[in-house]
């Protein structure tokens, strides 16, 4: 298996670093960040390519997180979301296609998404 490129992004500092430890421990995981949330995150996914954008928040309902969640697929419609929060054993899949989301975890979820190619590079018109 390829690895995929995975971009985290986290506001939580403590819940974002031990994400980081976690994605970084994988072998098949590439990660890219952890990056704040904010106005630059949409821009900067064309350059940094990944195959998956992981939100993680507090609370991975929050309005911010729905916010960015939207802009992302907006803009780049064959990109899956994973939102992941700190005070939930859930994680959610967010795409315009239907995937596969047979996992309880992270990294499961990850490693089951299908491959789509330069889904960074297709915006929707």
């Amino acid at each position: 298996m390829s690895k995929r490129r995975v971009l985290l992004v986290c506001s939580q500092h403590l819940f974002g670093e031990s994400m980081e430890t976690v994605l970084r421990a994988e072998a098949d995981v590439e990660l890219i960040g952890p990056w704040e949330p904010g106005e630059e995150v949409c821009p900067r996914i064309t350059e940094a390519s990944p195959d998956v954008v992981v939100i993680v928040n507090e609370d991975s309902q929050s309005e911010a997180s729905a916010n960015l969640t939207s802009v992302i697929m907006e803009a780049y419609p064959n990109l899956p979301i994973i939102r992941a929060g700190l005070t939930e054993n859930v994680v959610r899949v967010h795409s315009t296609h239907i995937l596969p989301a047979r996992g309880t975890d992270l990294l499961e979820t990850i490693r089951n998404l299908p491959e789509i190619k330069n889904p960074s590079n297709e915006r929707s018109e």
